[in-house]
């Protein structure tokens, strides 16, 4: 098949040229594929995917794993007693402006953001870790990625992790992969308990 574009020359024609060629893409993939349609994740569909793969990190650890109830403010119950939220983002985007000797330049930063307050409370104990997994990364889901932080690690309300071409070596760090942490604390319950 091919496709000639008829118009006029000179300035602006690539424009017009560009404009065609993508209204006959759109076109083509309507009628080989039917139409778009837009589907919208909720909170619980964007939870959905990364608690499966949590359960399938901490069974394979050997862990037994229960999920919590609704009413709960932990999502995982592991072996009985350690409550493990789960903590999901996806990137926002922010604009910073430098001005340096009279010239000035614009960056746009993008970070995830993991909140661990209620309505800007941390009121009482609820977890004993936060997995937080970022998503939109541009990359699989890994959960070698993910930050598993124990509570008594938390020194305010959030989390912000931003982007980089480097590693993230902030005060987290250790923390990332980090889910022998969970099944330290299983065996030293089970240690205790015998």
């Amino acid at each position: 098949m091919a496709i000639t574009f008829a118009g006029r020359t000179g300035r602006g024609s690539s424009y017009a040229m560009l404009a065609l060629h993508t209204a006959f893409v759109r076109r083509l993939h309507r009628v080989l594929f039917g139409p778009r349609r837009e589907q919208r994740m909720d909170r619980p569909a964007i939870h959905d995917l990364p608690k499966r793969e949590v359960v399938r990190q901490l069974t394979a650890m050997g862990l037994t794993v229960e999920p919590a109830g609704t009413s709960e403010r932990f999502d995982f119950l592991v072996d009985g007693r350690i409550r493990i939220a789960l903590r999901v983002a996806f990137p926002s985007s922010s604009r910073r402006r430098v001005k340096l000797a009279r010239r000035s330049y614009s960056y746009v930063y993008r970070a995830w953001n993991f909140n661990f307050h209620h309505r800007g409370v941390i009121a009482e104990r609820y977890t004993d870790f936060f997995v937080c997994v970022a998503l939109g990364t541009g990359k699989p889901l890994s959960l070698e990625e993910a930050f598993v932080l124990p509570w008594d690690s938390l020194t305010g309300k959030t989390f912000y992790l931003p982007e980089s071409r480097r590693a993230y070596r902030g005060k987290f760090k250790v923390f990332r992969g980090a889910w022998n942490r969970i099944g330290a604390l299983a065996a030293g319950m089970e240690d205790d308990a015998a």
